[in-house]
């Protein structure tokens, strides 16, 4: 059984309403993360924006448009958990 490592995070872009959004690396992969509407997004590899390798999406708030107003520590947050359940995946051909 091989061990994880944390994956190592960069930030390269963060902030902004309707949408909120951030850009950078997970491990050497980029992500976007996008948060608009009623929902958030993160996609990670590959091309994130419009064909990444892992994608995560979740609804968010009880209003029209309320994910694209959320505060950056909460938006931080939903980064945080899209990058640990995308190194808890499973590896291919494990």
């Amino acid at each position: 059984m091989s061990q994880s490592k944390d994956p190592q995070i960069r930030i390269n872009t963060f902030g902004g309403n309707c949408p909120v959004q951030a850009e950078g690396f997970v491990d050497d992969k980029p992500f976007y993360f996008r948060a608009r509407g009623e929902h958030w997004t993160m996609g990670i590899g590959g091309e994130p924006v419009a064909n990444p390798e892992w994608f995560y999406r979740e609804e968010y708030g009880d209003a029209e448009y309320v994910a694209g107003w959320m505060a950056q520590y909460e938006a931080l947050g939903f980064i945080a958990k899209a990058i640990g359940l995308y190194a808890q995946r499973p590896e291919l051909g494990a």
